[in-house]
């Protein structure tokens, strides 16, 4: 008879724990106004380079220019 209270006790209590634990995350996410700001992009802050150096291609393609 104690085997069906632990059939549906485990599962529920794993279930809540898991509830609890998310949100006390949450409430810690979205109270502590460092933990946002980290999270944010800024186009400012990313810089972006280009795959190849133009100057490079530049410097081949009138190298191949001259050999053709």
């Amino acid at each position: 008879m104690s085997w069906m209270f632990v059939d549906w006790f485990v599962p529920v209590y794993l279930l809540v724990s898991v509830l609890v634990l998310a949100g006390f995350g949450a409430c810690l996410y979205f109270l502590e106004p460092g933990l946002q700001d980290a999270h944010k992009w800024s186009n400012k802050s990313l810089k972006h380079q280009p795959l190849v150096n133009v100057s490079l291609c530049n410097k081949w393609q009138n190298i191949l220019a001259v050999v053709e």
